[in-house]
């Protein structure tokens, strides 16, 4: 029954949350896009914003611009990267580029590191 579960949400992120575009790759510039048109207008000063993923658009159009926005309008702009410091901005993971916009950036590959992340947030 969990296996089934399983692939029901998976196939759920792959169908409903426009994070993967018509090439079947990640493009986190269309799904930057996608979160600015849904809920830009909802960000203001006590939000905060995490994002998770690698950061590896797949040579898409960044999008950056949104994150620029974004973490003028919030309160604070983090991003969970759950690859190791050694793979990011190897091949087509443009994180430096999105770090320019961030309050920080984390590597969280674990529950330690997760709550290593939250314990610096308090």
């Amino acid at each position: 029954m969990t296996c089934v579960v399983a692939r029901v949400a998976i196939h759920r992120v792959n169908s409903e949350a426009d994070v993967v575009w018509v090439d079947g790759h990640s493009d986190y510039g269309h799904a930057l896009e996608v979160f600015w048109n849904n809920y830009g207008k909802d960000v203001g000063p006590k939000t905060s914003v995490l994002i998770l993923g690698d950061a590896r658009n797949n040579y898409h159009a960044p999008n950056s611009w949104i994150i620029k926005d974004l973490s003028e309008r919030a309160r604070n702009v983090f991003w969970l990267n759950p690859e190791p410091k050694s793979y990011w901005d190897t091949g087509d993971s443009i994180i430096s580029e999105y770090s320019q916009h961030c309050d920080g950036i984390f590597e969280v590959r674990n529950l330690r590191q997760l709550e290593s992340f939250a314990d610096n947030l308090a």
